[in-house]
């Protein structure tokens, strides 16, 4: 298979290899994404935004949401760190995960989170950036400064 871009009036073709990683990453997921809107299936994809335009992320979603394009009513199933995603998702959509200090991950549903935390008009993306939600990393600065040897 080879990809065929336009350069003014020339076609140049180009191997998945010569091609971007978005480029192959987009192309590994398309096909596995049509199946599963035409069969109604469930897709499983981990780091939905690996190597891939968030806008081309959003496509992927809203792909699932529109009933037009997903009549048989397939699932997307993805983790993310892509946080514009959030205000693509309604709030019962979405688990946080957060490594406490003992190692152990919890999942927590963003529904979970009650009142003003989580109310219809927030930008979620904002709010769980401010930490409201929590499940951000927290990078320890002293112990980044002393392995880089700036720390007394």
């Amino acid at each position: 298979m080879r990809f065929v871009h336009r350069a003014g009036n020339e076609d140049l073709p180009f191997d998945i290899d010569e091609e971007s990683a978005g480029t192959q990453v987009w192309f590994s997921v398309i096909g596995p994404t049509l199946d599963a809107l035409q069969r109604g299936q469930l897709l499983l994809l981990d780091e939905i935004d690996a190597s891939l335009h968030p806008r081309l992320s959003a496509q992927l979603v809203e792909l699932f949401q529109d009933p037009e394009s997903n009549p048989h009513g397939g699932q997307l199933v993805f983790t993310t760190h892509d946080t514009s995603l959030l205000n693509h998702l309604n709030r019962d959509e979405v688990w946080l995960t957060e490594k406490g200090e003992d190692g152990m991950t919890t999942l927590t549903a963003l529904a979970e989170f009650g009142g003003d935390k989580v109310r219809r008009s927030l930008n979620l993306e904002r709010a769980y950036l401010q930490g409201r939600f929590g499940a951000v990393p927290d990078v320890d600065q002293f112990t980044v400064r002393k392995a880089l040897g700036l720390a007394c």
